[in-house]
Parts: C-alpha cells; sequence; structure tokens
C-alpha cells in the first residue's frame, strides 16, 4: 500500500464528519471572493504591466541600463560593484523563487 493510499484510506470516515459550528463556516464562505474577482485582479496585473511598459518606453529606461553596461565594459568591476550585481541578482531571483513557491502552494482557486 502505497503513502497516498494509506492517507486516503485515513482520511476517509472524515469526509462525513459535520462539526456543528453555528452558522460560521456558511458566513465565511459568503466572504470568499469569487472568480470574477481574480479574474478582475489578472486584468489589473496586466493593465499595469502595460503602463509600466509604456513608460519604460516613453521614458527611454533602456538608456541607463545600457549606459551601465557599457561602463561595464570599459572600466573593469571593482569588488563592490561586482557584490552588488552578486547581490541585486540574488535579490530578484530570490522574489522571483517565492512568487513561483507562492503560486504552486496556494493553486486550490
Amino acid at each position: 500500500m502505497t503513502d497516498e493510499q494509506l492517507l486516503k484510506t485515513f482520511l476517509e470516515p472524515m469526509k462525513s464528519m459535520q462539526i456543528p459550528d453555528d452558522g460560521f463556516t456558511d458566513q465565511v464562505m459568503c466572504h470568499v471572493p469569487a472568480k470574477n474577482t481574480i479574474i478582475l485582479s489578472y486584468l489589473w496585473t496586466a493593465f499595469c504591466v502595460l503602463v509600466a511598459g509604456v513608460l519604460f518606453v516613453l521614458f527611454q529606461g533602456w538608456v541607463p541600463i545600457v549606459h551601465g553596461i557599457l561602463m561595464l565594459l570599459k572600466n573593469p568591476p571593482t569588488i563592490q560593484q561586482l557584490m552588488m550585481l552578486v547581490i541585486s541578482v540574488g535579490v530578484i531571483g530570490g522574489l522571483g523563487l517565492c512568487e513561483l513557491l507562492s503560486r504552486e502552494r496556494w493553486r486550490l482557486v
């Protein structure tokens, strides 16, 4: 018997168990956001990303990036600059990993 089968047989009697809660569960379920709220959240995120992209292009946000890359190529980087680069990449990577893990963990919706 696999672990999953053992777990299912252990939890099977719990499915039919009713715990009296004086309507608390029904009240909580009334306040859970509907699916359309989640769709609106995704639309809002897409809108904000679009506005950020337009502003990036409008205000030529690539100029400081290209300038920084050219400065790194012309002058050898110092230890402090390399450490800042490593820290920046680590922070951005850590934030991305946290976002990915949080999406996987809460994928119940």
